[in-house]
């Protein structure tokens, strides 16, 4: 229980106290990491007045580890880094691996996935030389969450499994409890639930044996989703209820945020909306609190289908606003974070270039002229690559990384270039806006990958209907934008239709038996609003409107609508 891991008792010297907290602190991840993250710092603190190296780097790195519990991305790096440059200067290849996919996995839920992978690779390589079986397993495990995270799960899969076989691996048994776990979320995510239900369960039996009571958390945790997938609520309600006691205990917030989540989608589906309500509003505020804004939106949409369940379309049209607001606000920042991601290694490669272009000259100098016909060859291939990586950035800034149509950044420049166009000139102009009906339930029902493949054959039937002259964009997660040229209100109305049709027309079964999607359109001609914000807010409305009328339709115009859920 929280507080319950005392303080070390005052040893003898301070390089026995020393070595006290690191195994205190070391043993209280798994249980309250509040109190890990105190007895690491004091650690540390003795550590640097001992001049003690090693010791300074494994508590910087337990520090690392409490942080990333805390959901504090930025003070893990730092400590990961300090520790990282310690190992290095004591030589401890263990403790190198350790920092090294400690580095991986704050990249990894920073999203920045290359980066991520080429931690967790040197980890690996650090573990291979060294013989530390138990050390490899631990990379190979990482690495499965890189390609997992990325919607890879069938490669995660493969890591996870060679984790698992590998010699002598079973001498760990919390690492083998972790790789099951993953493994049981990937077989959910591709909706083996059998296979997940009986993986999970030998996860949290494993951590259940070795006291780890932060991977009971996260075992209960999956194992409950798994559950509610399946219909057995009851079971899924037991399961949610010890992982939010356990992910209280430990001071785990993210557990706490998730395992309140599934409680309110279970009270839900049980019939009790009260208790729903309040499950559901604490994960929300909480996950506003800690900056979880995947749960935060997952919180408003479950918000969203409870009020509308109870009648309560003002209540269900706030949240979904909310949940639409934060999905854009999502896919601007993942946008933003790729150009900068691919910005960074665009000037570190060239840096790199510059100087061993300088040194190669300076060498060639040096010996002779006779290398300059050489030197020109490597100039012009490095402006090739730089043409390249200029292309990409130049791709990037504009395109939705997932349908290849626009992304909202190019949307706004493009819509804003066309408004003032149609304003200058008195040509008409309609902005539309296409919503997928019941998009939740495709992901639900089926997995997250099929609703990828949904949203790729959307962009493509979006692209196909409309001219080569109008824009196709990526506005929120199940939302496209339609930006239509010299297209007046009559011919907007005849356009939308012609979309929805084909939509509602399309063999879906390709991608899964039995699946069927519509959309429902709003759409705005009206170039006297005050600007392009005012014409989607328009067209926003006229969607929720369509969707109020039965969803699968057509309405257009400027006047003030409502939304119900999708």
């Amino acid at each position: 229980m929280r507080g319950a891991i005392p303080l070390p008792a005052r040893a003898e010297s301070p390089a026995d106290r020393l070595a006290a907290l690191l195994a205190e602190s070391a043993s209280a991840l798994s249980q309250d990491a509040r109190s890990a993250a105190r007895l690491a710092a004091e650690a540390t603190a003795l550590a640097t007045a001992a001049s003690d190296v090693g010791a300074r780097a494994r508590a910087r790195y337990l520090e690392g580890r409490a942080a990333e519990l805390a959901l504090d991305e930025t003070g893990a790096l730092a400590a990961y880094r300090e520790a990282l440059a310690g190992f290095q200067a004591t030589g401890d290849d263990a403790g190198r691996a350790d920092a090294l996919r400690g580095l991986g996995q704050v990249y990894d839920k920073l999203g920045d996935a290359p980066q991520a992978l080429a931690h967790h690779l040197r980890a690996l390589a650090i573990a291979e030389a060294s013989g530390d079986l138990r050390s490899q397993a631990a990379a190979m495990r990482t690495i499965g969450v890189v390609h997992s995270r990325a919607g890879r799960h069938e490669e995660g899969l493969d890591w996870y499994r060679r984790s698992l076989a590998l010699s002598g691996a079973e001498s760990d048994p919390v690492e083998r409890a972790r790789t099951l776990n993953n493994i049981g979320i990937n077989q959910k995510n591709l909706g083996r639930l059998d296979e997940s239900l009986a993986t999970l369960r030998s996860a949290l039996a494993g951590f259940r044996a070795a006291g780890e009571t932060l991977g009971q958390a996260g075992a209960l945790n999956n194992l409950g989703a798994t559950l509610e997938r399946m219909d057995r609520l009851d079971e899924a309600e037991r399961a949610l209820r010890e992982a939010l006691e356990r992910s209280t205990a430990t001071g785990y917030d993210e557990g706490v945020v998730n395992a309140s989540l599934g409680l309110g989608r279970v009270c839900d589906r049980t019939g009790r909306p009260a208790e729903a309500r309040a499950h559901l509003a604490f994960a929300m505020s909480s996950a506003e609190r800690h900056g979880l804004r995947t749960f935060e939106l997952e919180a408003h949409d479950a918000l969203a289908d409870l009020h509308e369940r109870c009648g309560e379309p003002a209540q269900a049209v706030r949240h979904l606003r909310a949940s639409r607001e934060i999905e854009r606000a999502l896919m601007s920042e993942a946008s933003d974070n790729r150009l900068k991601v691919l910005s960074v290694r665009y000037q570190v490669s060239a840096a790199q270039r510059e100087a061993d272009l300088l040194r190669a000259k300076q060498d060639e100098l040096a010996r002779a002229n006779t290398r300059l016909a050489a030197l020109n060859l490597d100039l012009a291939a490095a402006d090739a690559q730089k043409s390249r990586l200029v292309v990409e950035l130049e791709r990037q800034t504009r395109e939705d990384s997932l349908t290849g149509v626009a992304n909202r950044r190019r949307l706004d420049q493009r819509l804003r270039d066309e408004y003032d166009r149609a304003v200058r000139y008195g040509r008409p102009l309609t902005v539309a806006i296409a919503d997928l009906d019941h998009f939740k339930q495709v992901n639900d029902r089926w997995t997250h990958a099929t609703g990828d493949a949904v949203l790729k054959a959307i962009a493509n039937l979006l692209v196909r209907e409309v001219r080569h002259t109008d824009l196709v964009a990526r506005y929120g997660g199940e939302e496209f934008v339609l930006v239509l040229l010299e297209t007046g209100p009559e011919a907007a109305s005849a356009a939308c239709e012609k979309v929805r049709a084909a939509i509602e027309k399309h063999d879906w079964s390709g991608i899964a038996p039995g699946l069927a999607i519509t959309v429902s359109i709003g759409w705005c001609a009206d170039t006297s609003l005050a600007g392009p914000d005012a014409m989607l807010g328009a067209a926003d409305a006229a969607m929720y409107r369509a969707k109020a009328a039965g969803r699968n339709r057509v309405a257009g115009g400027r006047e003030p609508g409502y939304r119900v859920r999708a």
